[in-house]
């Protein structure tokens, strides 16, 4: 008798958990609709009103939208494939998105004008997302790939002069996003010279100690799963990143700060990859805190923050960290709440 009862109240508890994980599924589901709606929104705004393909503005969300479609969520695909088109199409594109510098205008006398581009290298990740691409975007996605790798030392590291946490935060950071970009190449033979590049680049980051930067442990992890390095190797720095949970469910950008959702997607699109499942607990804590902190526009809210060079956060333009933390948060949620059937007939967001 006591074996019949326990087994109706494990049967009744289990039915209850499916009930509540397809609300929380469709909630998630909505909040990534909602996201959706804002990135293409905002970064549509700021490349009409900017002219600029900022890696915040541009690159972040056209990523984000590239991977939430292949995992079932409807985007404008014109306006994807358009931006794209717009920022990587030609050379004249590049230059009037902001990515390569006018000929025909003075030589930047500044530091940073010796370094890599950061919106290119940021744009090539994104492109390389896509199923596929066009000659002539798939060239200038190579050219952008060259010009990277004229600039690297030989101990497979670049030069850093901007600090803009947490998007462009160190030089280790920003050297993550060049290896991505390498590691994305869709060129089925790449280039020698790409492929020892990227060795050399891929050691130099591997070295690099984390020290009090998490998103240097996270982009390193990164990294590392999209070289296809095994969950089992990795398992101690993932076990690393679960312990670095806040309370309330988010992460945050450094030890002992506040959640954000720059920080908590970040951690959570990082995390999925390497296997985890809302079903984990802590996985399904991360994101009920993206659940109840998004804002009504669908994007999330950020706060500026110091440099690691001890500058103050006094930023007072907060759509460039709102977008990158938006985009983060429906690379997460998109791949931990895929919808089952892609939704062609559903309508694209303006």
């Amino acid at each position: 008798m006591r074996a019949a009862s326990a087994f109706l109240v494990a049967a009744f508890c289990l039915a209850n958990w499916g009930r509540a994980e397809d609300t929380t599924t469709a909630s998630v589901q909505k909040s990534v609709d909602r996201a959706i709606h804002y990135l293409q929104t905002d970064s549509a705004a700021w490349l009409s009103q900017r002219k600029c393909a900022a890696c915040h503005h541009a690159a972040m969300p056209l990523w984000a939208l590239s991977e939430a479609e292949k995992h079932g969520y409807a985007i404008d695909k014109k306006f994807l494939t358009d931006s794209i088109e717009s920022t990587l199409g030609s050379r004249d594109n590049m230059i009037a998105a902001g990515l390569v510098p006018n000929p025909e205008a003075p030589p930047d006398p500044r530091p940073l004008a010796k370094g890599v581009s950061t919106g290119q290298i940021f744009m090539a990740v994104a492109a390389e997302s896509l199923p596929s691409l066009t000659a002539s975007q798939h060239e200038n996605v190579t050219w952008i790939l060259d010009q990277a790798i004229k600039k690297q030392h030989e101990d497979g590291s670049w030069s850093f002069f901007l600090s803009r946490p947490p998007i462009n935060e160190s030089q280790a950071t920003d050297h993550a996003w060049i290896v991505m970009a390498l590691q994305g190449e869709k060129d089925p033979a790449p280039q020698a010279s790409h492929q020892v590049a990227l060795e050399k680049a891929s050691h130099w980051l591997a070295l690099r100690d984390p020290a009090d930067n998490p998103q240097v442990k996270r982009l390193q992890l990164l990294v590392s799963l999209r070289a296809h390095q095994s969950h089992q190797t990795l398992q101690p720095t993932l076990d690393d990143l679960l312990k670095q949970q806040n309370p309330d469910g988010g992460w945050p950008q450094l030890p002992n700060s506040k959640s954000d959702a720059f920080a908590t997607g970040q951690s959570l699109y990082i995390l999925s990859l390497a296997g985890s499942t809302p079903e984990t607990p802590q996985i399904r804590r991360g994101i009920d805190y993206l659940l109840t902190t998004q804002s009504p526009d669908g994007s999330w809210p950020m706060t500026s923050r110091a440099s690691p060079d001890g500058s103050p956060g006094s930023a007072k333009l907060l759509t460039p960290i709102i977008s990158g933390g938006t985009s983060w948060s429906v690379l997460a949620l998109s791949h931990l709440a895929p919808l089952r059937e892609i939704r062609a007939d559903a309508p694209a967001k303006p």
